[in-house]
């Protein structure tokens, strides 16, 4: 697959329509994230870059106030695997974590972080991506780097 040029960038309309359904609140996505992540919202998207709003419950945060890692991390691969999505140009078009590296800066607390995700590249069989979670006061808290494998389906 070439590269698009800028003209060309397109998501496809399958991914389009999740992405879309996922922001509007409609999809089935809304209600899995809400039971699995928490009330974690897509705000924009455009090719190759997200915006989240992450509203942080008490479900989700350990006696001190503070969020477990290992939970940033799973809000993490689904961050990576939304702005992976932006670039997939084909609706047959699928996509694997293969690497999802999680740099801790600063505690994510409640009530809220704010989520920014972008491509830094995507190849024919490769998606990088990085993501920045900030806290409430926007310090940066933790930083993400993950790769997708593409895959075709039928």
């Amino acid at each position: 697959m070439a590269k698009p040029t800028r003209h060309q960038r397109r998501t496809s309309e399958r991914h389009t329509d999740i992405l879309n359904g996922y922001k509007d609140g409609g999809s089935r996505f809304n209600d899995w994230a809400e039971e699995k992540l928490g009330a974690i919202k897509l705000v924009s998207w455009e090719w190759g870059e997200i915006e989240m709003r992450w509203d942080i419950d008490d479900r989700f945060v350990m006696p001190d106030g503070v969020m477990f890692g290992g939970h940033i991390a799973s809000v993490a691969d689904h961050v990576a695997g939304l702005t992976a999505m932006t670039v997939l140009m084909d609706s047959k078009e699928r996509f694997r974590t293969s690497r999802l590296e999680t740099n801790y800066f600063r505690p994510v607390t409640m009530p809220l972080a704010t989520i920014h995700g972008r491509v830094t590249n995507a190849s024919k069989n490769l998606i990088h991506v990085e993501a920045d979670f900030f806290n409430e006061h926007e310090k940066l808290a933790v930083r993400i780097n993950a790769v997708q494998v593409r895959r075709m389906t039928g």
